[in-house]
């Protein structure tokens, strides 16, 4: 067989005008090039290239058989060997030092990407000037576009993949500028939660006002929507359309549907506000709107002790949303997993008008001001209470097969729904709770 692939083979660097005349020697021996090159089991091409001085160093197995046809002699050798290594020492050592050259020229390219304020202008983030430095990390290699387009309100670049070698041309575009609006900071708010992952630009979520705000904030800034359904076995389908669908094995039953794009550019563009999420919140003229964003992604209305919370785990994040929402007057305290605010009339004035999730805006107004759509959970034991007035709490859970039921009486006393009197205390509906079942 050909010598064809050494691998970590001993290599020898020689003088070039000592491997010329190796091969000419070689080739006068065994009389033709061709001959020579089956009897040193080289490739005949390789023979050419090697007789040619294209090659500076030769593997230790083929400087073997050049000693061992007595074409050179090891004292020939001796002086005319520059240096040896092995090869994938040497090949660690190139790519080592290629792996440099690159990091150093990706750090000079990230230092390059503006500040913040360099790309905001009068109630507007510059996309076309951020993205103007970004491209550079992403345009060369394989994935190098073919052409990038500045059209009156957008940009659109192409670029080809290899995949399985199916080769797939993509079309992406960008707006050059995004207004900072309310509907802005809300998306960005919910994206902050809520993102759908890798170079998805979108958002999870199941609430069906969400999906359509999504959907239609992706439109307005020329994304090629996609919908694709997450669920686990056995689950039943929502009543949602979807273009894909991946049925995931777990314990935990559930779905999820994401709405994006399949733009990794405009990610990274949102990882970079994200990054810079203080500075952005403190030139932000509405904070309220994006902490409404931020809060149909995490938050939860809890009724059974009147508070607001929003589900945090980063402490980096943790302390930026503390510190403005305490500005906003609308923190108390964070207790590990979430953070918590039981001020039900800031909320119900500046976070509340934003609100996408009608469930969470229905709990909002239950929780504030009483009215609403009461959950069944809390009409059960109103209408427990007008059929069998003057119980007492445990007699009443009883009745319901409940454990406690403190947490439920003292909210609805709270709006006058029901009223007690003695001691154990004993309940019955008032004319508000009777109006509120209809009856």
């Amino acid at each position: 067989m050909p010598i064809r692939n050494y691998k970590n083979d001993l290599m020898f660097k020689l003088k070039s005008r000592f491997i010329i005349d190796m091969f000419e020697r070689a080739k006068l021996k065994f009389g033709c090039s061709e001959k020579a090159s089956q009897i040193l089991n080289v490739p005949y091409s390789s023979f050419r290239a090697y007789g040619n001085g294209y090659v500076s160093a030769l593997p230790e197995k083929l400087i073997n058989l050049f000693l061992k046809e007595l074409i050179i002699s090891k004292k020939e050798l001796r002086v005319n060997v520059l240096s040896k290594y092995y090869r994938d020492e040497q090949n660690q050592k190139l790519l080592k030092k290629g792996r440099k050259i690159r990091h150093n020229q990706l750090k000079e390219w990230k230092e390059e990407i503006p500040k913040l304020k360099d790309i905001l202008n009068n109630g507007e983030i510059e996309f076309k000037k951020w993205f103007s430095a970004y491209q550079k990390l992403i345009n060369f290699g394989a994935r190098k576009f073919n052409y990038v387009k500045d059209k009156k309100d957008f940009i659109e670049i192409s670029y080809i993949t290899h995949s399985n070698k199916i080769k797939k041309e993509f079309v992406l575009k960008f707006p050059k500028r995004f207004v900072v609006n309310d509907e802005f900071l809300y998306f960005f708010g919910l994206w902050c939660g809520d993102r759908s992952g890798g170079k998805r630009f979108g958002i999870c979520n199941k609430n069906e006002d969400i999906i359509n705000f999504t959907q239609n904030f992706l439109s307005k800034h020329y994304q090629n929507i996609e919908r694709i359904l997450y669920i686990t076995k056995r689950m039943e389908e929502p009543k949602l359309k979807y273009d894909k669908k991946f049925v995931i094995d777990k314990e935990i039953m559930g779905w999820v549907l994401s709405v994006h794009s399949t733009n990794g550019i405009l990610a990274s563009f949102f990882y970079y506000l994200q990054s810079n999420l203080e500075d952005f919140l403190d030139i932000s003229k509405n904070k309220y709107a994006f902490f409404a964003g931020l809060f149909d992604a995490e938050g939860n209305v809890s009724l059974h002790n009147k508070s607001f919370r929003i589900a945090c785990q980063n402490l980096e994040s943790v302390k930026i949303y503390s510190k403005f929402l305490e500005n906003l007057k609308l923190f108390d305290r964070y207790d590990g997993e979430c953070i918590i605010t039981y001020n039900k009339n800031e909320f119900y004035d500046k976070i509340l008008p934003y609100l996408k999730n009608k469930e969470k805006i229905n709990l909002t107004q239950i929780m504030c001001k009483g009215g609403g759509n009461w959950p069944k959970e809390y009409l059960l034991l109103l209408k427990e209470m007008h059929i069998n007035p003057n119980r007492t709490q445990k007699e009443i859970a009883k009745a319901l097969k409940k454990n406690k039921i403190y947490t439920e009486l003292s909210l609805l006393s709270s709006f006058d729904l029901i009223s007690f009197k003695g001691y154990p205390h004993r309940f019955e509906i008032t004319s508000r709770g009777l109006k509120l079942i209809g009856d």
